[in-house]
C-alpha cells in the first residue's frame, strides 16, 4: 500500500517536469525562429540611421548651398535621433535565444531555474514587440519628424520642402515599425493560453531579409 502514494508522487514529479520542459522547449523555439529577424533588424536599422546621420553630418558642414546645409543639418539629427533610440531600447529577442539555450538542464533544480529565466525573457521581448507597435512610438516618431518638418518650413521658410521632410521622415519610420519582429508578442499570448505544444518543426521561418550597406537598407522578402 505503501508504494502506490510513493508511485503517485512520482508520476506527479514525472509529469510536473514533462511539462516544464515543454514549456522551455516551446519558449526556446520562438526565440530562435525569430533569432535572424531580430537580429538584421536591430543592427541593420542601427547601421543605416548610424550611417545616414554620419553622411548627412559630413554633408551639413561642406555644402556649398545653404538650402542644402540646413536640409543635411535637420536629417543628421533626426537620424542620429533613431541611431540612439536603437542603442538605448534596443531588440534583444536574439540575445535572449543564445542565453536561453546556453542554459543547462540536468536537474530539476536547473529546470526551474531556466523556465523562469525563460517566461522572464519571454515577456522582455514580447514587451519590446508591443512598443515597437505602440500608438506611442508611432506619435513620438511623427512628432521628431513633425518637428523637423515645421524647422525646415518656418524656421528655413520653405513649406513646401518641411512637408517633403516630413513625409520622408515618417515613411523611414513607419517602414521601419513594420519590418520589426512580432514573433515573441504571438508567442507570448499563445504560452498565457496554454498553447505552447508545437514544435520547431512547424513553424515556418521568417520570410525578412534585412541587411545595411553603408546609408542604404536591403529588405528582402521571400515568396
Amino acid at each position: 500500500m505503501r508504494a502506490l502514494p510513493l508511485a503517485l508522487m512520482l508520476l506527479l514529479a514525472f509529469t510536473s517536469h514533462a511539462d516544464e520542459q515543454q514549456r522551455i522547449d516551446f519558449i526556446q523555439q520562438q526565440f530562435e525562429q525569430t533569432r535572424d529577424h531580430s537580429e538584421m533588424w536591430q543592427w541593420g536599422w542601427f547601421a543605416f540611421l548610424g550611417a545616414a546621420a554620419t553622411v548627412q553630418g559630413i554633408a551639413a558642414n561642406t555644402a556649398d548651398d545653404d538650402k542644402l546645409q540646413y536640409d543635411m543639418s535637420v536629417g543628421a539629427i533626426t537620424s542620429f535621433l533613431g541611431a540612439a533610440d536603437m542603442l538605448l531600447n534596443p531588440m534583444k529577442s536574439h540575445n535572449y535565444s543564445d542565453q536561453l539555450e546556453e542554459m543547462k538542464t540536468s536537474n530539476q533544480i536547473e529546470t526551474k531555474e531556466k523556465l523562469r529565466q525563460a517566461e522572464s525573457w519571454l515577456a522582455k521581448a514580447a514587451a519590446r514587440e508591443a512598443y515597437e507597435q505602440s500608438w506611442t512610438n508611432h506619435l513620438l516618431a511623427g512628432l521628431v519628424n513633425g518637428l523637423a518638418g515645421l524647422a525646415v518650413a518656418y524656421d528655413d521658410k520653405r513649406p513646401i520642402d518641411g512637408w517633403l521632410t516630413f513625409a520622408t521622415g515618417v515613411a523611414v519610420s513607419e517602414f521601419k515599425i513594420y519590418t520589426a519582429p512580432r514573433t515573441m508578442l504571438a508567442a507570448q499570448q499563445a504560452y498565457q493560453s496554454g498553447n505552447y505544444s508545437q514544435q520547431a518543426a512547424k513553424v515556418k521561418p521568417s520570410r525578412w531579409n534585412i541587411a545595411a550597406m553603408g546609408p542604404n537598407l536591403m529588405v528582402n522578402w521571400q515568396f
